[in-house]
């Protein structure tokens, strides 16, 4: 077996290739397409209760920048660096995520301890930490080849998913939580971990999350309005109503950008957790869709990044953060169509809120790092001959290992 070390000197040694610049222009333009729909939901819960119309718009375009700074800071930086340093960064998240726990100079957000505060600054610690995370897989698994399909060797990586994971959910953010632990999931699945394993694992995790969210009154309270909507739309399903009143009020063209009525105190968060029916009213459902479509786009992209990226470390990454993305998307999306229980997750790009919009842009700056070294091989890479005839055919016709 040839070193990693021998596997990425045959990786540089081929010719490179061109950035996706599809993505590229599909995320600047949902980025900007965010900072319309930010001013737009947020205008009238800005000017009652500071004073100004334009008091998250002026914030947002603040936090666009940094996070196009990121984002270019990312795509110059070779993507092996972050898997060297996976291991550091993982740990690093896990120390943040207890910081955020415990040092008295945390301030709680509505009972819940997540922030870390830079100065002027402030991010969540599970923001980071999902991305440390995703680096922290694709590098183990590239590193453990094969030996990922033995249940050993798999419970450690299931034991940091499982720590990152259940550090987020006592902050407490069962959400976010659930997220991490389906981006674990799945590169567990795309790396090649053994069928029977994930599925005896979904058999154990599906009861223990439904228990989870069920521990919670107030998680218990979203269920039963969920599953109530009509009945307790004056109360715990109120939420949940007037974001799907809001996508209905949008009909097929919708009431145009800035002529929404739901931003007008009938929605609670309108420019964050129920940004996607916010939207939906003022384009309504045919601009939906084609918002929709980009983001179908970007992911589609992503996996083909995935496909033809060097080697597994690239494969990995680009999975993890473009199955990210996705998750995102459909959750948010899900929730104001009244699908599945209230969660406070964001919309990429589109939402206001934090540093998440910098951690995402950060996550496509790698995406396309990888998609920037994406080669044609004049000649087979000599670890491949030493790999399984599976592994070798899906390498030379540029296909995902998890098909």
């Amino acid at each position: 077996m040839h070193s990693l070390a021998d596997q990425r000197l045959s990786v540089a040694a081929m010719r490179p290739g061109r950035m996706d610049w599809s993505v590229f222009v599909a995320t600047f333009v949902l980025l900007g397409f965010g900072i319309v729909l930010v001013y737009s939901s947020s205008c009238a819960l800005a000017q009652a209760k500071f004073g100004g119309a334009d008091f998250f718009l002026a914030r947002q375009v603040v936090r666009a920048l940094i996070a196009v700074m990121c984002f270019m800071v990312f795509i110059n930086v070779d993507y092996h660096v972050w898997g060297r340093l996976a291991r550091p960064l993982f740990i690093a998240a896990i120390v943040l995520l207890v910081m955020a726990m415990v040092l008295p100079g945390v301030h709680a957000v509505k009972g819940a301890r997540r922030w870390i505060h830079l100065g002027p600054l402030s991010f969540q610690a599970s923001e980071f930490a999902r991305l440390a995370l995703v680096a922290a897989l694709a590098q183990k698994i590239e590193e453990l080849g094969e030996g990922i399909r033995e249940w050993k060797k798999l419970a450690g990586l299931l034991g940091c998913i499982g720590l990152a994971a259940g550090l987020v959910f006592i902050e407490p953010n069962f959400s976010t939580a659930l997220v991490i632990a389906l981006i674990g999931i799945a590169m567990l699945f795309a790396g090649g971990a053994n069928l029977w394993h994930l599925a005896g694992l979904a058999g154990a995790f599906v009861p223990v999350a439904c228990i989870a969210m069920l521990s919670a009154p107030y998680r218990l309270k979203r269920v039963m309005g969920y599953l109530n909507m009509p009945e307790h739309r004056d109360g715990i399903g109120y939420q949940t109503y007037q974001a799907v009143l809001g996508l209905g009020n949008g009909g097929l063209f919708g009431r145009g950008i800035g002529q929404g009525e739901q931003k007008y105190f009938y929605l609670p968060e309108p420019h964050t957790d129920f940004a996607f029916s916010i939207l939906g009213e003022e384009i309504g459902f045919i601009g939906l869709m084609i918002v929709l479509a980009v983001f179908v786009f970007i992911l589609w992209r992503g996996m083909r990044i995935a496909q033809r990226a060097p080697d597994m470390l690239g494969r990995l990454m680009a999975f993890g953060f473009a199955f990210m993305i996705g998750l995102y998307v459909i959750i948010h999306a899900s929730v104001n169509a009244g699908l599945i229980p209230t969660t406070g997750v964001p919309l990429p790009f589109l939402s206001y809120g934090g540093m998440s919009l910098a951690f995402t842009m950060s996550a496509v700056g790698i995406l396309l790092n990888i998609s920037s070294q994406v080669a044609t091989r004049a000649q087979p890479l000599p670890w491949e001959k030493t790999r399984p005839a599976r592994v070798r055919s899906a390498l030379k016709k540029e296909r995902p290992l998890w098909r």
